[in-house]
């Protein structure tokens, strides 16, 4: 029984220490995975980061686009008020240069009457304009 018990104790030993050199080794492996899930942690908050500081560029940039089609409308409109009292005016102009025109041929026409009865100059010719 001596020897056998003796055998036993050996292979509890060996056993024991088997167990022991795979505790070690599944615990460097853990504590390698563990390592790697924090790099990955730390590279994720940097990208969030990142993303974070350029969601921002972004939303500056969307109100300074927003501010830009603000002041285009603005002068399109002030562009379309200028252009339409420009209209106004020459249409003003136009009816008081036909006027003119109007008043103008009518003096002719009473000139060349008064010159008819003294038929002293030759006919005026008057060319529309």
């Amino acid at each position: 029984m001596d020897k056998s018990l003796r055998i036993i104790i050996y292979i509890v030993l060996g056993l024991t220490g088997i167990n022991a050199l795979i505790t070690f080794f599944e615990k460097s492996q853990l504590k390698q995975i563990q390592k790697n899930i924090e790099a990955s942690q730390r590279n994720i908050d940097t990208a969030l980061n990142y993303i974070n500081a350029s969601r921002a560029r972004l939303d500056s940039l969307q109100g300074d686009v927003d501010k830009f089609k603000y002041y285009i409308k603005n002068i399109q409109t002030n562009v379309s008020i200028l252009n339409t009292k420009k209209e106004i005016e020459e249409a003003k102009s136009n009816a008081k240069l036909k006027e003119t025109l109007g008043e103008l041929n009518e003096k002719v026409k009473n000139f060349k009457e008064d010159l008819k009865a003294t038929d002293s100059l030759p006919p005026i010719e008057v060319k529309p304009l």
